[in-house]
């Protein structure tokens, strides 16, 4: 279950990457995204989805604080995008340092992308790219639990 939990890791964070960087679209629209967001993104949020599998790796005791640190992980993501899709409430870190506020920067970088959500009023949507990472964030704090008991 460790191997499982520390792979699911780390395709949590190449596939976040990947997403970031690399234009795929219509699963994303990074040619719409500044590269130094794009990076800043990264560098910011890649170290923290590895953190985990540093932690498991440790020992199956550390694996508990990975599973918490997972959970921290997918909360943050899913308030990031669905507050503002169910409540219309945007977090404080969501622009954080591009000047823009969220449903500027969704317009500009996922609106056009695959969205599989109906619309609430005028509210941004969760895209297909990240209902899939969140679904994999959420597995992957669910294995590290397993792996870690």
């Amino acid at each position: 279950m460790r191997a499982l939990a520390l792979t699911l890791i780390l395709s949590a964070v190449a596939y976040f990457a990947v997403t970031t960087l690399v234009d795929v679209y219509p699963l994303n629209n990074v040619r719409d995204a500044k590269r130094k967001e794009q990076w800043t993104e990264v560098a910011v949020n890649a170290p923290v989805m590895a953190l985990p599998a540093a932690l498991l790796a440790v020992s199956p005791t550390w694996g508990y604080v990975a599973g918490a640190l997972e959970l921290l992980i997918v909360a943050g993501g899913l308030l990031l995008w669905w507050l503002p899709y169910l409540v219309g409430v945007t977090v404080p870190w969501a622009t954080a340092g591009t000047g823009v506020t969220w449903a500027q920067l969704h317009a500009r970088t996922y609106a056009r992308t695959l969205i599989v959500l109906p619309r609430i009023g005028d509210r941004p949507r969760p895209n297909l790219e990240h209902m899939i990472l969140h679904a994999l964030m959420l597995a992957v704090a669910v294995a590290t639990f397993a792996a870690a008991g």
